[in-house]
């Protein structure tokens, strides 16, 4: 049944756990930043030994359709706010992957559903758009930028949005080829679509 296959799961995740007594005193105190406390957890796992290939951790607050940046000052408020807890976690995040001798066969990478638009909207945020940066984190990353700084429009709107220059199922397939060692005819039928990979990580 399917409550006698959550026990026992719930049994390996409690013995992969357990197989780290000790981790690296790099995160912030518990319940100070979330994102940095379940990184935290999935560290622990991974070097406990868990096989699961992919952890899936969340970090909410970025549907900034206003507040998004302090009315005085465009370096400071909300947006400023989510990205310092995301720096602050990732950076705990690595430097405890080096502690525990795993960075190398960990790769992480930042996901979501929308971008935003170039204008703030009249409550100083920004509303749903068509592009977002997205950030890999790994050892074995490519580093540095990938892609051009988007080119603005002379007479930007609120309406106005930053082109796509990489589909974001163009990453995924990347990941999946380059990191994963999938087959790309695999990935393709998966995808519904061939991609052209992206470089994302090291030979």
């Amino acid at each position: 049944t399917m409550s006698l296959q959550t026990n026992a799961y719930a049994s390996v995740i409690m013995n992969a756990s357990s197989q780290v007594p000790v981790q690296s005193d790099a995160y912030p105190p518990a319940k100070q930043n979330p994102l940095a406390d379940k990184l935290k957890i999935v560290a622990k796992l991974i070097a406990g030994g868990l096989k699961t290939k992919v952890y899936l951790v969340s970090m909410t607050g970025y549907d900034t359709h206003n507040d998004q940046v302090d009315e005085t000052d465009s370096t400071r408020g909300t947006h400023a706010n989510l990205l310092k807890q995301l720096s602050e976690a990732v950076d705990a995040f690595m430097t405890d992957l080096e502690f525990l001798n795993i960075a190398d066969r960990v790769a992480a990478m930042t996901i979501s559903e929308f971008g935003r638009r170039i204008l703030a909207n009249k409550s100083h945020g920004t509303d749903h758009g068509a592009a977002a940066p997205l950030f890999i984190f790994s050892n074995q990353a490519v580093p540095g930028i990938i892609g051009v700084n988007p080119t603005i429009p002379a007479a930007p709107t609120t309406n106005s949005n930053i082109a796509m220059q990489y589909d974001f199922r163009a990453v995924y397939a990347s990941v999946l080829i380059q990191w994963f060692k999938i087959e790309k005819s695999l990935v393709d039928a998966v995808l519904l679509k061939s991609f052209t990979p992206i470089p994302l990580f090291l030979d």
